[in-house]
């Protein structure tokens, strides 16, 4: 069947609406529909003890080495700015809030889905195949959230689920959770810009 005809044009990620009321043209629909989603997501699983001793864990090197991280954060801040002025975007209080949006859902997602829920899933199980098992179904469901909370096209989630496996690989590989969230803030970042705009009249 087609699709009716959208006076708001569907971006690269998100799929084609059916009507502008399902369409994703505001940062306030994002925060609501997928920020929050998220932000819960991660609150419930750090109420349990088990996640928070495996938070402070896996943030032991930013406690041991602030001042790198402080630097990494800078560094990838330059790259952010520097995007902006390359691709000549308009930097206002609207965009700077974005960004800051952008390394708040990085902060949540890792904190959510590469750190707790593979955790969770296999916590009564021991073994490394298991494990792998607990973090292919987190970032499943990572993907599929972001199929139905921005409603992101189907080959955009199939690239988020791959990239969650990698940031997963990067954590077991490291253990260092905040890098792994600075990556994915920049990462973020150069994949959506800006906050969703109506180009409507």
């Amino acid at each position: 069947m087609k699709e009716a005809s959208n006076p708001i044009p569907a971006g690269r990620l998100q799929r084609a609406a059916l009507n502008q009321k399902t369409y994703i043209s505001k940062f306030r629909q994002v925060l609501a529909r997928h920020g929050l989603s998220m932000a819960s997501i991660a609150i419930i699983c750090l109420l349990l003890p088990s996640i928070q001793s495996a938070l402070l864990s896996s943030l032991d090197n930013l406690f041991r080495n602030p001042l790198k991280y402080l630097l990494w954060s800078l560094a990838v801040a330059t790259i952010i700015f520097g995007f902006l002025e390359y691709t000549k975007r308009e930097f206002d209080l609207r965009q700077l809030i974005w960004i800051g949006y952008l390394f708040m859902i990085s902060a949540v997602e890792e904190i959510a889905f590469r750190l707790s829920l593979p955790l969770l899933i296999t916590s009564d199980i021991t073994g490394i195949s298991f494990f792998w098992l607990g973090v292919f179904i987190s970032n499943l469901l990572f993907a599929t959230i972001h199929y139905f909370t921005l409603r992101w096209k189907l080959n955009a989630c199939i690239f988020t689920f791959l990239g969650g496996m990698g940031f997963s690989r990067m954590l077991d590989a490291t253990g260092d959770l905040t890098a792994v969230i600075l990556l994915h803030w920049a990462i973020t970042f150069v994949n959506t810009p800006s906050a969703p705009k109506s180009t409507a009249n």
